[in-house]
This record gives C-alpha cells, structure tokens and sequence, in this order.
C-alpha cells in the first residue's frame, strides 16, 4: 500500500495491474488528490474502515475479491464515497453497477479520468446519505467474507458470525 501526504481529498484506488495502479495515482496527484494504492478488495475495504478521510473508490472491475462486488459494499457501507469502476469490458457493464457508480473506460487519460473524478465527488456531496452509520464497537466485517479477496465480497452470511 502507498499513500501520497498533503493533498486535500484522498482517492482510494484498487486496481490489480501495478503499472496502471501507478499511473493513475500519479495522475491524481498532479491533480493535487491525496491517493491511497491498493490491488485487493479485502485490502480496499481495510482501508475504508480505517481512513474516513476517503471520498473517492477507483476500482477496477477484474481486482482480486470482484470490483464490481466491492462497488456494491462500499455503496450500502459508505454512501458518501464516490465509486468508479474501470474496466475495458464497454458500456454493458453499468447495468450491473450500483445507482450513481460512475464507469471509466480503458484505456482512460488524464483528462477523461479527472472529470469522472470531479463528476463523481459532486454526485456524493449533492445526495443524502440513507444508510446509518455504524457506531463505533460493531464489527466491520459482520455477514461479510473478505479474507482471501476470493468469492462475493458483497454476499450475506447465511448464519450469524460465532467467532
């Protein structure tokens, strides 16, 4: 995990290809974005749980644990946190992202993937967040499956955790 200091919003991205992962981060800190690398969604989630400073989640769809599921988490989890998915897969993908994920494209460059970033930081701060926080002591992972990054990351347990 790499984090760049002193920038204003922190941009978590969760992409699995190094060089990518890089080049976007570099990207948004020209941008003058604080960015938060990771390849893993059990890795993105850890984040998320700790740094509340986070607004905004680049995911890419093929990520070790499902971009799309992790969209779909941190949708219910974090409302307040901008999503986009990047993926190379085209316009089909939408329909199975959760309400207000913006999806970018690859390959994407600097100025297509600032305005998702700006679009996507003024969507979340436009709309009222529904779901409840939870207080502090409740078990983050509770009906989640994460540790590997393999299976549904977004999948409800069947039984109530007992460890």
């Amino acid at each position: 995990m790499v984090i760049a200091d002193s920038r204003p919003v922190a941009i978590l991205i969760a992409e699995a290809d190094e060089l990518l992962r890089m080049l976007t981060a570099e990207m948004l800190s020209e941008a003058g974005f604080r960015t938060i690398e990771v390849c893993t969604a059990a890795e993105a989630l850890a984040v998320l749980e700790e740094n509340a400073a986070v607004r905004m989640l680049i995911t890419g769809r093929n990520i070790v644990g499902d971009g799309v599921a992790l969209a779909h988490l941190v949708h219910r989890r974090w409302p307040n946190v901008g999503i986009i998915v990047t993926s190379g897969a085209g316009a089909d993908l939408q329909r199975e992202l959760p309400p207000g994920t913006r999806l970018l494209s690859k390959p994407y460059d600097f100025v297509g993937l600032i305005h998702e970033v700006e679009a996507g930081l003024e969507q979340v701060q436009e709309e009222p967040s529904a779901a409840p926080v939870l207080p502090s002591g409740v078990p983050p992972h509770t009906g989640t499956e994460v540790g590997t990054g393999m299976g549904a990351v977004a999948a409800p347990a069947t039984e109530p955790d007992k460890t």
